[in-house]
């Protein structure tokens, strides 16, 4: 009897327990495919729902643009605001193609023209924030990039540092020429870099990223 015993729990420990905790992690995995769909789903609906108006403010633009007077600099808010339309376009249609993500149109960007982009897009925020934004980018320095996602991408990380300093600091945003190991060869390369005077990530928080 002992030794059925024995017999009983190796095998239980040996075959059953893995396979039971092996089902219970397949049907947790399950459920959060299954939230992750459904998710999905209600994600593209409000993304349809956000490209409506986006469409309707374009058709404004367009005849605000024809009847303003002539004066540059309302011409260009306009084309300022033009073009942050056009990105949140870009921004939802790339969503709505996550699922068929596209190839990054990769072409040679000046890293002093992106970086001034940023700076355009956030002076009026960081201003009133009386947040500084320093830009250190050497002339000439091109990357090779998609601008729209690195642009994004840029825009994201300014957008936290200007969240975690609140008020009175200073965000850097810098471009230095470097080489990188590509591919198996030493290749010229561009490193960007966002810092800030904020607090920073909590030790807590930097274990989970």
């Amino acid at each position: 009897i002992a030794l059925g015993a024995s017999v009983v729990v190796l095998v239980y420990r040996g075959m059953i327990a893995p396979l039971r905790s092996q089902l219970i992690e397949s049907r947790a995995l399950l459920e959060r495919q299954e939230k992750l769909s459904s998710l999905g789903v209600l994600a593209a609906g409000v993304a349809h729902e956000i490209r409506n108006p986006l469409t309707a403010l374009k058709v404004r633009l367009h005849g605000l643009r024809k009847s303003l007077p002539d004066d540059p600099s309302l011409h260009e808010d306009v084309e300022f605001v033009g073009n942050e339309i056009n990105r949140l376009e870009r921004i939802v249609r790339g969503f709505l193609q996550f699922a068929r993500p596209s190839d990054p149109e990769l072409k040679a960007v000046p890293v002093a023209e992106l970086f001034g982009r940023i700076r355009d897009l956030f002076a009026s925020q960081l201003e009133k924030n009386a947040i500084r934004l320093k830009l250190n980018a050497p002339d000439g320095v091109c990357a090779r990039v998609d601008r729209q996602q690195l642009q994004q991408v840029l825009i994201n990380l300014v957008q936290n540092a200007a969240e975690s300093i609140a008020s009175g600091g200073t965000i850097t945003l810098r471009a230095a020429p470097r080489t990188a190991l590509l591919g198996g060869r030493n290749l010229p390369a561009v490193a960007l870099e966002v810092s800030d005077t904020g607090p920073g990530i909590p030790p807590d928080v930097q274990r989970r990223l």
